[in-house]
């Protein structure tokens, strides 16, 4: 199969996707009871970031009185910031400048899908397989609405759509500037999601190692890379004070020693800083899932996976299309991809379905790789074998394209409507809050909390911010409230929904 060159009938295309990509979310973000706001806690601590990044900061000062403004995934000492790295935060920050954060992962959406229908194209694809591989992302409800979110993953699937274009451009004419380009999708991939971007740099080293590129042209990635070391540098000495300790790793010191990479039971380290009593639930979920992730397990857990990544294309009916793919050889970097990234988030105990989103590029583009070759192949036969291998072709064709209408009735139909549901029963109080400038102190019951729902999140600049939240710790609630003289002070109750003025 050759590859091909991309025309203007080929960007016109992959415009045309961007466009549909963006509009389809922003369709779903805006769907929602809660709006275009974020539900899961990454999304409050992504959001987080962008804004301290906005304002010119990597972070804040630590707050007065810490152990009010404990959140997940925040550190409040020794500075006030998210735990994540920068890559995605530093994509969302001119849209959050602008006051439009929403349209960041509508963007990014847009340019995934406009970038599978330039991978398909560049590999040789027709214009109606590269058409199919963006469908596979846009039809499959199981990753869509996780796309419609501020979960950084948006920017790492993106990095990694462009990473497999521009490995695509380095086999058809490898050159310094290329090379360049691969390495810049590395480091940005790697500044996003640590994974993704180490297993983007093994299929761009098999690559180089396969073309035997000389050093001068491989000489070419070392000032990207540099600069992705600088910056992951240089946020760990503004948030944690140490140029090597990365703020993930100081939070995970101060208050989940268990949360990192690894088989078998947890070490029985204790935690710099006890968590708040609202988020222990969560905590004791996530140690029990890192307890079970074991040797013993890992064959069991390797086939969950598997489908799992699986049912991020809307059925199994393209799947074995997606292994016979692999056969493209101008694609096989991004299997290498894939495999290196599935085996290294084989080591994390976190198995959910949103940390495989990274694997839908390769997914989309071997499937409508696979489909491709199947019906050139059936084309060759003659008489009832060639009726017999199109048919099931478009069997399959056609039960994913059902499947595909289907998961978007359910979308449409169930998922939006229930997204940001709980967070909207208290939204009538925070608005009351806000217009009054207020101190509130969130007094969460003592025990059946769920660490999911954590309302304690903060704009990054208290002293700016329309609403500062709190932590209920009862009689302390006095001393806190001497650092905002001018607001006027309330205990919440998130479950009777009683609001009690202090002050």
């Amino acid at each position: 199969m050759m590859r091909m060159r991309l025309d203007r009938t080929d960007m016109l295309c992959a415009g045309f996707l961007f466009f549909a990509g963006a509009c389809l979310c922003a369709q779903v973000l805006w769907s929602g009871e809660w709006g275009p706001r974020p539900v899961i806690e990454d999304e409050f601590v992504y959001l987080f970031q962008a804004k301290t990044l906005a304002a010119g900061r990597l972070s804040y000062p630590s707050p007065p009185l810490p152990e009010f403004f404990e959140a997940a995934h925040i550190l409040v000492v020794p500075r006030f910031a998210g735990k994540y790295l920068p890559g995605h935060p530093a994509v969302m920050a001119p849209f959050v400048a602008a006051g439009l954060p929403w349209l960041a992962p509508c963007f990014l959406l847009g340019a995934i899908a406009a970038l599978l229908f330039l991978c398909a194209r560049a590999a040789g694809l027709v214009r109606a397989a590269a058409a199919l591989a963006a469908a596979l992302l846009l039809g499959s409800a199981d990753a869509f609405h996780w796309f419609a979110s501020y979960l950084s993953q948006t920017s790492s699937t993106a990095w990694v759509a462009a990473g497999i274009l521009a490995l695509l451009a380095v086999q058809t004419r490898p050159s310094a500037v290329r090379v360049a380009v691969l390495a810049v999708c590395v480091a940005a991939a790697g500044l996003t999601r640590p994974f993704t971007g180490v297993a983007l740099g093994i299929a761009a080293l098999a690559l180089i190692v396969r073309l035997r590129l000389p050093a001068r042209t491989c000489i070419a990635a070392v000032p990207p890379l540099l600069c992705a070391a600088l910056v992951a540098a240089s946020v760990a000495r503004a948030t944690t004070g140490s140029w090597t300790t990365l703020p993930w790793m100081l939070y995970a010191r101060q208050y989940t020693p268990f949360d990192r990479p690894g088989l078998g039971p947890a070490a029985d380290v204790l935690p710099e800083r006890p968590l708040p009593e609202h988020l222990r639930g969560l905590a004791n979920a996530l140690l029990d899932s890192r307890n079970r992730h074991t040797a013993a397990h890992l064959p069991r857990e390797v086939l969950r996976r598997i489908d799992t990544a699986a049912r991020l294309m809307p059925g199994w009916a393209l799947f074995p299309f997606a292994l016979l793919g692999i056969r493209l050889t101008p694609l096989w970097p991004a299997a290498a991809f894939a495999c290196a990234f599935f085996v290294l988030q084989l080591s994390f105990f976190g198995g959910v379905t949103f940390y495989h989103l990274d694997l839908v590029p390769w997914l989309a583009l071997s499937a409508a790789t696979g489909v491709q070759l199947a019906l050139r192949s059936a084309a060759r036969l003659r008489g009832i074998r060639r009726i017999a291998a199109m048919s099931v072709v478009a069997l399959a064709l056609s039960w994913t394209a059902a499947s595909m209408a289907r998961q978007a009735w359910q979308l449409y139909r169930f998922r939006l409507p229930e997204r940001g549901k709980s967070f909207a029963r208290w939204e009538p109080v925070f608005h009351f809050l806000r217009q009054q400038r207020a101190l509130v102190f969130i007094h969460y019951p003592r025990e059946g909390w769920n660490g999911h729902y954590d309302l304690t999140y903060n704009e990054p600049d208290l002293a700016r911010a329309e609403l500062v939240r709190a932590i209920d710790l009862g009689a302390r609630d006095a001393q806190l409230m001497q650092f905002f003289p001018d607001r006027p002070a309330y205990r919440f109750d998130p479950i009777t929904l009683e609001l009690t003025r202090l002050r």
